[in-house]
């Protein structure tokens, strides 16, 4: 049953408040963090955290889209298909600690990170608590009620922050080791609002092995893309705790840190766009999700480019706002890795129009290839440049990754770059627009 427009506003707006709380209170706890760590401690932090958001990713991946499909699709087995995930869910984070249990002494050497050997240990409390919170999503977004989520997030961003706060009034500092302890704890809190509000949506059911293997199958395309993406975002900033130290890491993760933030927009657009390119992929013409395209391109890059600029010409005094004068190195970095942001919305509308259009293998495939060459560029230019040289190979894998994307799509829509370039100039001539971009054509 289609949702009346009000409510479909309504539920949107609720989307974007928990991305703005998870983002926000990401950014303050950031504030706090990188002047109370040192940077040794402070880069053996972004270390863990970099490792176990891709266990974080692959769970994720592997169950997102495929509990949520089944679960509009077939309504009748919505307590089977949820239970049969919740399941894959906690066996799948258990099994994961332990890959990172195990592998955290290679990790620790690779990185000259002893300290990652005991932070391990507390990935299995965070992924029962916090992937359970994070699966309880689902259900919420199969009833495109988005109040829960943003209450959750709110409660784990809240609780994180306050701990921090609190133990630094106590202690006057914080010390690596009590990071996880409270990340777990700010879990409990996240957890704990599912079971307050709308109790009616987690109905569960009978374990289903047919549903369990549906999920599997359905859910391993997803991981792959996920996976792959995630590796070429954070490839740089493993290779440089590889080959330089945590210290180089915690430097390296402010500038990309800022760039992160000037990501916003296509995050946001990104959102809207994919189930708008699905339909006219169904009802209408190439032609129409070319438009699609082109104006979803041109208005994230108009959004993004004033950003851009401004950040290119005060890098350093971005970065010492940001991070303090310790860190003030990162503003070389942060002018190479911003002009990386002006050019990422070819290549992430690219992948949402192959997913939309039913070429998930061509996304899939140039994500994969693209990652061979940040590895073989950062392997080089690291050993050259140091961190500059990351940042270089970034921005260098990133303009592959473009172009080849624009090459590939116009085999199968005829993407005009020219209409785009018309495009951003409409924005900033009649920014109007902007209001009428997520409505229905």
């Amino acid at each position: 049953m289609t949702k009346k427009p009000t409510k479909w506003m309504k539920a949107g707006s609720y989307s974007l408040l928990g991305y703005a709380a998870q983002l926000g209170f990401a950014f303050v706890s950031f504030l706090f963090l990188v002047r109370w760590l040192s940077e040794y401690e402070f880069g053996v932090w972004v270390l863990y955290l970099t490792v176990t958001s891709f266990a974080e990713m692959g769970r994720a991946g592997l169950l997102q889209n495929a509990v949520i499909k089944f679960c509009v699709e077939e309504e009748k087995e919505y307590g089977d298909i949820l239970t049969s995930g919740l399941i894959i869910n906690t066996i799948g984070g258990l099994m994961l600690g332990g890959i990172l249990i195990l592998i955290a002494p290679f990790l620790s050497r690779l990185w000259s990170a002893p300290e990652l050997v005991n932070l391990m240990w507390w990935y299995l409390p965070w992924a029962l608590i916090h992937g359970t919170a994070r699966f309880f999503d689902f259900p919420h977004m199969v009833h495109h009620d988005f109040k829960g989520i943003f209450w959750s997030k709110f409660a784990n961003g809240a609780t994180f922050l306050s701990a921090l706060l609190v133990l630094w009034l106590l202690q006057g500092n914080i010390r690596l080791e009590q990071m996880p302890i409270i990340q777990v704890s700010a879990g409990i809190p996240s957890l704990l609002v599912f079971f307050f509000y709308k109790k009616s949506y987690l109905q569960w059911g009978k374990y289903s092995k047919k549903w369990t293997l549906k999920i599997v199958h359905f859910g391993k395309f997803v991981l792959g893309t996920n996976i792959s993406s995630m590796l070429f975002n954070k490839m740089d900033l493993m290779m440089v705790g590889s080959f330089i130290n945590p210290a180089a890491v915690a430097i390296y993760n402010v500038a990309t840190r800022v760039t992160n933030y000037l990501e916003v927009p296509m995050s946001g657009i990104s959102q809207i766009i994919y189930p708008k390119i699905a339909m006219a992929n169904n009802d209408s013409t190439k032609a129409d999700i070319a438009d699609l395209y082109e104006k979803a391109v041109g208005v994230i890059v108009a959004l993004v480019l004033p950003l851009v600029f401004f950040v290119l010409f005060f890098s350093e005094w971005v970065v010492v706002l940001i991070a303090g004068k310790t860190y003030a190195s990162a503003a070389p970095l942060l002018q190479i890795l911003v002009l990386a942001v002006m050019i990422k919305p070819w290549g992430r509308l690219f992948g949402i129009t192959m997913d939309a259009i039913g070429k998930p293998q061509l996304n899939f495939a140039l994500l994969a290839t693209s990652l061979m060459v940040n590895i073989f560029l950062n392997s080089i230019f690291i050993s050259w440049w140091g961190l500059q040289g990351a940042a270089i190979a970034t921005l260098s894998s990133m303009v592959f990754l473009v172009v080849s994307g624009q090459l590939f799509i116009t085999r199968y829509v005829a993407v005009n770059q020219m209409n785009i370039l018309k495009q951003i100039a409409r924005v900033y001539l009649q920014p109007q627009q902007l209001l009428a971009f997520g409505r229905k054509n």
